[in-house]
């Protein structure tokens, strides 16, 4: 079902975006330390014995102007102070006179240590101004123009958009992605073709509210889960580790085989405006991130608060390849449908319930199997993990050895030659053996639908969203009434209509709706 991939082409990408400080310029320590002399002299100054380490740096202080840096650590501190005027002399009587006391020194450290260079990171520079893309640096820092003309970097970038720049337009700081959209736009580029480089976690949380293409953390102090879970799509530890045209992995943020949701040509949100969604949702990879064990597949506290809310305006099914029970604790809403094992079983508010007539049949025969699983493969293979569902078998091979996937499907095929009325369904990293019943996710969707009478209502469209092969059965049921959209960063073909890139996105998609 999958296309065959092929390595990045420049032509492919419409701008890349770098943020300055611990991307390309070795000024982070820099400027922590011009922040931790203010401070630690303001806090002198209020008689308190407690100084900012590199925790609070990373909390209340990377990556934002340096305005809203003061404002965030003093609250931190629970101290009020005014904010004054950005012209305030250096001192301690506001806000901007802090801010601007910390860019004194910081010039004073500039002038006497001078700027340090990531070399591997101009190596790239180099690279990809070779290769005629267009790039452009964004920073928070007003010294941004001052530090790219000293290092000699200044006639890499087409645009600078810098804290000078922001505050001459208007511009909000990271998180909020105006300076990224600032420089997509300047360079004309797309940002859903446009590739961010941030170290900061404000930074990658900015990247991801523009929906730029790729955003990459650059985790170059063994921040990576933080950057992850801030919304990189992936993180390096250098550009040594990172080759845009050889990773065949990031072809898919690049080849949306749809339209994505939030690009300009699509008219998503036209279209809901005119008729009201229900919506059908996968879990794993929709709902949450993939993750290596299924067990850790939680449900964040965002999303669930997300969800509910989505729930209180539209009609919100969940329909899942897990048991229905294991969905329905891991997201412990009430008002909403959940549907498990590819809709054998649904259950949802009113009384609506609906058990496959012929389900229960195999269930015996999948506890045989179940035995026989664990005897072939336990032993046999590293990493595998067999994940007995009611009515379905999962055997997992993300973190089997490349060598032994191959035998894993010899041995389904096996239980398939050992025991009849059976067959399987592939999904990402996994095969399982279901009944051989002519049932599916899309017509767990169709009765789901019917069941609620929603068929008969002309003002409501059925949404479906979901990342997996097994989800293509329910963009099918939809398509010619319906709206799929396939959350991907792989470029598979699909009969869902348009896509969203991650979870991230998915849970921007509903809280647009809510608003």
């Amino acid at each position: 079902m999958s296309k065959q991939k092929k390595a990045l082409q420049a032509k492919e990408i419409d701008a890349i975006i770098f943020d300055l400080d611990g991307v390309i310029t070795r000024t982070r320590n820099t400027h922590m330390k011009a922040w931790k002399f203010l401070f630690d002299d303001f806090l002198k100054s209020q008689g308190r014995d407690d100084e900012m380490d590199e925790l609070d740096y990373i909390d209340h202080i990377d990556g934002k102007p340096r305005f809203e840096g003061v404002k965030d650590f003093l609250e931190s501190r629970d101290i009020e102070l005014p904010y004054g005027q950005e012209n305030d002399s250096p001192g301690h009587d506001t806000i901007c006179a802090l801010g601007n006391m910390k860019n004194k020194e910081f010039q004073r450290l500039v002038k006497t240590e001078g700027v340090e260079t990531y070399e591997e990171a101009v190596d790239r520079l180099k690279e990809y101004r070779g290769k005629g893309i267009k790039m452009a640096v964004v920073s928070s820092s007003k010294n941004c123009k001052t530090i790219i003309e000293q290092v000699g970097l200044a006639k890499f970038f087409d645009s600078r958009v810098d804290g000078v720049v922001a505050s001459e337009r208007g511009l909000k700081g990271k998180p909020d992605p105006d300076i990224f959209l600032e420089a997509a736009r300047e360079l004309n580029a797309r940002p859903e073709k446009s590739i961010v480089f941030e170290d900061a976690i404000s930074g990658v949380q900015a990247g991801q509210w523009g929906f730029f293409g790729l955003v990459v953390g650059v985790a170059r102090h063994n921040n990576e889960k933080a950057l992850l879970e801030s919304g990189a799509d992936i993180t390096i530890s250098d550009f040594d580790d990172f080759d845009l045209f050889e990773d065949e992995e990031l072809t898919g943020y690049f080849r949306s085989s749809k339209p994505m949701v939030f690009s300009e040509e699509a008219r998503v949100f036209d279209l809901l405006k005119e008729k009201k969604p229900a919506f059908f949702l996968d879990y794993d990879g929709t709902l949450t991130p993939i993750v290596k064990r299924p067990e850790d597949a939680v449900i964040s506290e965002e999303m669930r608060d997300t969800l509910k809310e989505l729930a209180d305006h539209f009609t919100v099914a969940v329909v899942t390849g897990r048991d229905k029970e294991d969905v329905k604790n891991f997201i412990k809403l009430d008002n909403l449908i959940y549907s498990g094992s590819h809709g054998y079983v649904t259950e949802g508010p009113d009384g609506l319930y609906m058990q496959h007539e012929k389900s229960e049949k195999i269930i015996s025969k999948l506890d045989i199997v179940e035995k026989d699983l664990h005897d072939l493969l336990e032993g046999h293979t590293e990493g595998v993990q067999i994940d007995r569902k009611r009515y379905a078998i999962a055997v997992h091979y993300r973190n089997a050895k490349k060598e032994d996937v191959p035998y894993v499907f010899q041995v389904v095929e096996k239980m398939l030659d050992k025991h009849d009325g059976l067959k399987t369904g592939e999904g990402k990293m996994v095969v399982e053996i279901k009944p051989d019943i002519d049932w599916h996710k899309g017509k767990a969707v169709l009765w789901i639908y019917e069941a609620l009478g929603l068929d008969k209502d002309d003002e409501v469209i059925p949404v479906y969203i979901g990342d997996d092969v097994t989800d293509e059965d329910a963009f099918k049921a939809i398509k010619d009434f319906g709206l799929g959209i396939l959350v991907e960063n792989h470029g598979q073909e699909t009969e869902a209509s348009y896509s969203l890139k991650n979870v991230f996105q998915v849970r921007a998609f509903f809280q647009k709706l809510i608003e």
